[in-house]
């Protein structure tokens, strides 16, 4: 039975050395699984959310902890003071979930709280005065469960690679959601090609369809329309955002222009970002009043609010009628943090007790009408929208805008794989400098080789050195997609922002050599493909196994630069590899 309020409960190491009390406030405990797994799970239900949230808080020592995982935190990859490491978490920005990670990729504590939470303050930081870290949890928005604010915390104590502790919390997370998870449709996992940096607001039907057209050459199986499709003004505002209807100066015919991008051959997802209404839209004289409140200080775009039905009506139909009207086959929803607001003002005449219950009122709206449309329908979400709960909305989930920052978006798709459960991942938008080096171009590819890429250059301009190396990478990725991205995946430090990432799958494994040359394997089933996206022309290889294999070397262009039939040397095997390329080692049969 559960416990009184202002309950406590143990937390205890496996083996019962190590044991700490938490305290709980506002709620009932119930621990469900002993610790003995290595994994505790701890039930608890909320007295009176909106009275008071739930407060968890414990300390743990842990040793040799280099950085703190968390879901959203890009180059952040410090050890936060519990003073400083509170994060807002809400069903559109972040994740209840936090890994301490030492410099040998273990994972000693792992938290997270189950996927029915909507709202919480989440904080693991140092605590001063205990040299131990403090877990500190505040819930205060859950998903009622049999008329109860229930929800579950799970502490992992089992010290695996943290990538194995972070598949521990998704697989719990998707066992929570069942079949109200969406399913992604296989055009989702392939690159795409988007109009943001070759085009930003300049966007046209002529531009789409020429980027469509060359896109489709190259392998890009759709083409993203985003900003500037429902406005004339180029400023980079959001300020004519809320009407939802295409520029007649630009896209004078927008079910026609779709059918012809659809006679390509590719796919059309178009760019919303339903919380925006800006001051110059028709519907701010409909919705002025049913505002979250301001979102720049020149006060010319709001928040709208969702608790209200009449909002979150005209929402559905603006993001219905793209697919209904037009045909297109997707929807890029943006901006939805937007929707994560602290402190929101009253809403007396709305219908919905947290702003967090409003926006999935209105996501659960468009995902039943869009997928009684077309089942198969693309929704791409962006970092940092990678709450578990969205998984039951979007299908994609792009990595946050980082342009020609090649290190972050390693480290960004990389974050977004190792919590997204089945979501297919994808790269912040390529683009490179018309005169970059063949190799800087693919240093773009190689940084996010285990995630979909979005291109975003003038395809149909390239000269040919960059035309050989977006060619070759982009068919490496399809090649390899199978274990790419559905293999195991396995990055290296990442309080280093990933030194190193392996994709492992019965038929090959994939290493992406960045800022540590030298790659320690247990002599790899299959096929080895060593990827160098470092700066010098080698690779050290420790762990090839024994007996002769062959070895192919390419350049970053996929330009066969040699071949040979040699046995691995024991310890490290230094390898010829030029920056850009590829080593690909196969054991040479008999």
């Amino acid at each position: 039975m559960p416990v009184p309020l202002q309950a406590s409960f143990e937390v205890r190491s496996s083996d019962g050395s190590t044991t700490r009390t938490a305290t709980v406030s506002a709620g009932s405990v119930r621990v469900l699984d002993a610790p003995a797994t290595g994994v505790q799970l701890v039930e608890l239900v909320a007295a009176d959310l909106r009275a008071e949230p739930v407060r968890i808080r414990w300390t743990w020592p842990v040793e040799g902890a280099a950085t703190l995982w968390q879901a959203t935190q890009g180059s952040h990859r410090n050890l936060p003071t519990d003073w400083g490491s509170q994060r807002d978490v809400r069903s559109v920005r972040s994740a209840p979930v936090a890994a301490l990670v030492r410099t040998d990729d273990v994972s000693p504590l792992v938290v997270s709280l189950s996927s029915g939470v909507r709202g919480c303050d989440f904080a693991v930081g140092v605590n001063e005065e205990t040299a131990e870290h403090l877990v500190e949890l505040v819930v205060d928005d859950v998903e009622l469960v049999d008329g109860q604010h229930r929800f579950t915390l799970r502490i992992d104590l089992r010290a695996l690679h943290f990538a194995a502790g972070l598949r521990g919390v998704t697989d719990a997370w998707t066992a929570e959601l069942g079949d109200r998870i969406v399913p992604v449709p296989e055009v989702a996992r392939t690159a795409m090609y988007s109009t943001w940096y070759s085009d930003h607001q300049h966007v046209s039907e002529e531009s789409v369809e020429r980027h469509a057209s060359t896109g489709a050459q190259y392998g890009c199986s759709a083409v993203i329309v985003d900003d500037g499709w429902q406005t004339d003004n180029t400023a980079r505002g959001y300020a004519y955002c809320g009407d939802w209807e295409p520029t007649s100066s630009s896209f004078p015919d927008m079910a026609e222009h779709v059918r012809r991008v659809h006679a390509l051959g590719v796919a059309y997802v178009l760019w919303i970002a339903p919380p925006l209404m800006g001051r110059h839209s028709k519907a701010w004289d409909r919705f002025g009043d049913r505002a979250l409140g301001f979102l720049d200080d020149e006060q010319t775009t709001v928040a709208l609010d969702p608790r209200y039905p009449e909002v979150r009506e005209h929402l559905v139909e603006c993001c219905v009628r793209p697919v209904r009207d037009w045909g297109v086959d997707g929807l890029k929803i943006d901006f939805i943090d937007s929707w994560a607001w602290k402190n929101p003002p009253p809403a007396p005449e709305g219908d919905c007790a947290t702003v967090d219950e409003g926006v999935e009122l209105f996501f659960a709206a468009v995902r039943d009408e869009l997928q009684r449309l077309r089942p198969d329908l693309l929704i791409e979400f962006r970092q940092d929208y990678v709450n578990p709960r969205l998984w039951q909305y979007g299908t994609f989930l792009r990595a946050g805008d980082c342009a020609l920052d090649a290190v972050e978006n390693r480290v960004r798709t990389v974050d977004a794989r190792l919590l997204a459960g089945d979501r297919a991942v994808h790269s912040d938008m390529l683009m490179w400098h018309p005169e970059a080096s063949p190799e800087a171009v693919a240093e773009q590819f190689i940084g996010v080789l285990f995630s979909s890429a979005q291109v975003s250059v003038e395809l149909g301009s390239l000269p040919e050195a960059h035309d050989r190396v977006v060619q070759y990478w982009l068919g490496f990725l399809r090649d390899h997609a199978a274990t790419l991205l559905r293999g195991e995946l396995v990055p290296v430090r990442p309080d280093a922002r990933y030194t190193q990432v392996a994709a492992i799958s019965a038929e090959e494994t994939i290493v992406a050599v960045y800022s540590n040359p030298v790659v320690r394997l247990n002599a790899p089933a299959g096929v080895l493909l060593l990827v160098n996206g470092g700066n010098e022309p080698t690779v050290l290889l420790d762990g090839a196994g024994d007996g002769p294999v062959e070895v192919v070397v390419s350049d970053c262009s996929g330009v066969e630069v040699g071949r040979r039939t040699a046995t691995p040397p024991e310890g490290l095997w230094a390898l010829d590899v030029p920056v850009g390329g590829v080593a690909r080692i196969e054991r040479v049969a008999g």
